[in-house]
């Protein structure tokens, strides 16, 4: 996938994350920006294990730094700044 190669991680850092077991709606805007991005991943405001294997795979291929299925400020950011990039946007 050319566009990732291109796409730096955000840094890691501290600041609001998100885990197993969290729900409402900050996670359901996260499910959305993991589906708009391509995900198959349902928008169910519950941070689930499918959630938590989407995040993971999601690190393993842009943030390998920390690969720990939390979505955390750089996961989220990384996340965003690629679905800036997509053609149309």
């Amino acid at each position: 996938m050319e566009r990732a190669r291109r796409t730096i991680a955000a840094a890691i850092r501290d600041g609001r994350f998100f885990a197993r077991g969290d729900t409402g709606q900050p996670v359901e805007a996260l499910q959305a920006m993991f589906a708009l991005y391509g995900y198959d991943l349902p928008v169910s405001a519950t941070f689930d294990a499918r959630m938590g294997a989407v995040v993971t795979a999601f690190q393993r291929h842009f943030r390998p730094a920390r690969i720990d299925g939390v979505a955390d400020a750089s996961t989220i950011t990384t996340l965003r700044d690629l679905i800036a990039a997509l053609p149309g946007r």
